[in-house]
């Protein structure tokens, strides 16, 4: 089964909902779930109630106080009740689609990170996690205009087993580049990264960054980014989603990925986490800006072809 984990902002003004509204989605997943706060940001005992959680209120945290991916996930390992973790961000509405695709990796792989690119609520638009049928909403957001994919640079889950991050820089959550220095350990170390967009049903509520000293400037380009850049060494051609190893097809096959790009793409990777060749990896990613933006910025799926697969996933879970 399965154990997830997250570390909240305060619970005031609208991020209240949102979180709640995620904490709910969450325990609908399974009744053997196990949930796990981290801080002691206002509010987070009477979540962690509500939805029968374990609050941990002392972690670790930067000087900014960005929780500490690396403190959260050794606790988790040496406490959780369960060996599938999964560390969400607490915005995020989950459902049931997350815990089959975490066994059906679990079955073929002993060490991934499952990732998956999510879907956008626009401001305004709510869904209630506490009706059971809130998942068959998406179409008529969708058909509104209110819904469209996040895309590729945005990791919102990370799915793992226990034990697997022992040597990992720092990394603290809710700052740029924590999700893509996660994502460069696990290719830096050959951990198998499987895309599973096309299986798992991942919906991000509309927030802003005030709960942030410094907004949106802090989150993006403040001292814990500066940090973990210099700890990963995160200079150039971050990785993202679409560079994952394997993916889940429109039928739930574990399948290679391929990059979702381009073939100049697929051997820059080659050459920088397989053979550590950085240098020469560069000139491959210069060849890519040659030939436009778009050939380095992978497109993300559309909202259309995104939402038609979470409806085949969710269908799967009752044969």
């Amino acid at each position: 089964m399965l154990t997830i984990f997250c570390s909240p902002k305060p619970f005031t003004g609208e991020t209240t909902w949102n979180q709640l509204n995620a904490l709910r989605s969450w325990r609908g997943i399974h009744p053997d779930l196990e949930i796990i706060i981290f801080g002691s940001p206002s509010g987070a005992a009477e979540a962690a109630a509500e939805v029968s959680a374990t609050l941990v209120p002392d972690i670790q945290t930067s000087p900014s106080g960005a929780p500490s991916f690396n403190a959260m996930v050794a606790y988790v390992s040496a406490h959780g009740r369960h060996d599938m973790l999964v560390y969400a961000n607490c915005d995020i509405l989950l459902n049931a689609t997350l815990l089959k695709a975490m066994l059906n990796v679990r079955k073929r792989l002993t060490r991934f990170l499952l990732i998956g690119e999510c879907m956008d609520l626009s401001q305004g638009s709510i869904l209630d996690a506490r009706d059971a049928n809130w998942t068959y909403c998406l179409q008529s957001f969708a058909e509104s205009g209110s819904l469209s994919v996040r895309g590729p640079a945005a990791v919102d889950y990370f799915g793992f087993g226990k034990n697997m991050w022992e040597h990992l820089p720092p990394v603290f959550m809710g700052r740029s580049l924590c999700d893509q220095a996660l994502l460069h350990y696990c290719f830096r170390n050959g951990i198998p990264v499987v895309d599973a967009s096309r299986v798992t049903m991942a919906l991000h509520q509309f927030h802003k960054y005030s709960h942030v000293c410094g907004g949106l400037q802090e989150v993006s380009s403040g001292e814990d980014w500066a940090n973990m850049r210099r700890a990963h060494g995160l200079y150039h051609s971050v990785p993202t989603i679409a560079d994952a190893d394997l993916s889940f097809s429109e039928d739930g096959d574990i399948i290679p990925a391929r990059c979702r790009g381009s073939l100049l793409r697929q051997m820059e990777l080659v050459l920088r986490y397989k053979f550590g060749l950085n240098r020469v990896s560069f000139i491959l990613r210069g060849l890519q800006y040659l030939r436009g933006k778009s050939a380095v910025i992978r497109n993300t799926m559309s909202t259309e072809v995104l939402l038609n697969s979470w409806k085949r996933s969710m269908s799967s879970l009752t044969e």
